[in-house]
């Protein structure tokens, strides 16, 4: 029973893994010139070292602003699934020291 957790929550932080990956990633940022009417929007994240600005069009900030919300949703359950996979790892060690080889 304990492994069948233990898959099923590995299975779905892969699943949750990629979804990230295919995210994009950093935050937007709202640039106003001076003597402008209107802002410009910037998505900055870091690759490495290096801190990447790349400009957004005005059509593109509120979906964008979307899918890095979800981006943080699906880490913060990543971070979730990552606690309960350790947890389960402690209790499936500590009932082999036991003796209890059968657990699950």
């Amino acid at each position: 029973m304990l492994r069948d957790e233990l898959k099923r929550c590995q299975e779905m932080l892969d699943s949750l893994d990629k979804s990230v990956s295919e995210l994009p990633k950093g935050s937007i940022s709202e640039r106003k010139k001076r003597y402008k009417v209107y802002s410009y929007y910037y998505l900055k994240y870091r690759e490495g070292e290096k801190v990447i600005s790349k400009h957004v069009s005005n059509r593109e900030v509120q979906e964008i602003l979307k899918k890095l919300a979800m981006r943080k949703k699906y880490e913060k359950e990543m971070q979730s699934y990552e606690k309960k996979i350790a947890y389960l790892n402690k209790i499936l060690r500590a009932g082999k020291r036991r003796g209890h080889g059968n657990i699950a």
